[in-house]
Order: C-alpha cells, then structure tokens, then sequence
C-alpha cells in the first residue's frame, strides 16, 4: 500500500523562542494514527527520506502509483524518477 509521509519540525518553545532541533517525517497514511518513521539533522534530509518512503512504499504488489507531489518547488521534476 502506498503511503503517505510529512514532514514536520521537531520544537520546543521557550519564553524567548521557538528552537527548532531537527525534523521527523511522520507516516500520516491514517490521519488518526500517525507513525514516526525517521528523524533527521536538516529539513532537505528529512525532505528526501520522506519521498523514498513513499516511492518505497508505492513499489510494493497491489500499490498504486507513487503521486508527482512536488515537495520543493526549486526541483522541476518533484524529486521523482520522471523519464
């Protein structure tokens, strides 16, 4: 089954700020249980571990298709293997 990732910041808030001390990608394939799949030093890491879940995922009997979901609009073709 294909499956969906985010990607989010992990934080914490102080009186001053709020510190960002890496990013997570997080399977949200069903809303109510989500699933921390990986952490990560930098957002383009997590970016990039958050599309090869996916891709991963969409590869296995009875997947469909992984999407062309563009996660970084600098990237012409999504970060996805288009020919």
């Amino acid at each position: 089954m294909t499956r969906t990732a985010k990607v989010e910041p992990i934080q914490r808030e102080t009186q001053e700020a709020i510190l960002v001390s890496g990013w997570r990608v997080v399977d949200v394939s069903d809303p109510d249980q989500p699933q921390e799949i990986s952490r990560h030093d930098s957002e383009p890491e997590a970016i990039r571990a958050a599309r090869d879940y996916e891709h991963q995922t969409s590869l296995e009997p009875g997947s469909p298709p992984d999407d062309t979901q563009d996660y970084d609009a600098s990237d012409p073709q999504g970060g996805k293997e288009l020919p």
